[in-house]
């Protein structure tokens, strides 16, 4: 009887030890995702930056993976599924600070989000301005945003990259 206690004890240290590893690799995969994501979306690749962010927030879904899953569903147009995690984080990333680049300054997420959210509404109204650009943003905008028509759909990998491809032409 001694023994199998000692064995069953044994077993749910390892058990406990294997979940605690699992988890480990799950958080090591979802950076590595985030991480892909965005060398993808530097590259201009945004819907193939958008399908790796979006596992990297499914696997872990914080305030920053939420942030740039945002960013990239705005970057390839889909503004109301933007809006969507733009308005949770204007309240839930109050006090929250990401770094904008590695040259760049820190900014505050619920303050960022606000701010987008804003220039959503302003694109979606479709407002303009008496004469010249709409906005510099809007006219030098990253052709891979609006490739693919409007519209909030999601894309396979595959499909992805061939957005991309047709956004590089």
């Amino acid at each position: 009887m001694t023994n199998s206690k000692a064995i069953l004890a044994s077993m749910v240290a390892g058990a406990l030890t294997l979940g605690s590893s699992h988890a480990a690799l799950a958080r090591v995969d979802a950076s590595a995702q985030a991480d892909k994501a965005m060398f993808e979306m530097a590259r201009g690749n945004n819907w193939i930056a958008t399908n790796l962010q979006k596992r990297a927030t499914a696997a872990e879904p914080t305030i920053e993976n939420r942030f740039n899953l945002a960013t990239a569903y705005q970057r390839t147009g889909r503004l109301n599924t933007a809006k969507t995690y733009y308005q949770a984080l204007a309240s839930e990333g109050e006090g929250v600070r990401m770094e904008q680049g590695w040259r760049a300054d820190n900014f505050d997420v619920a303050l960022e989000s606000a701010d987008r959210l804003l220039y959503i509404d302003w694109v979606q109204n479709q407002a303009a301005r008496g004469s010249g650009a709409v906005a510099a943003d809007v006219a030098g905008s990253n052709v891979s945003a609006t490739v693919g028509g409007a519209g909030e759909y999601e894309v396979t990998d595959e499909q992805a990259r061939a957005l991309d491809r047709q956004a590089k032409r």
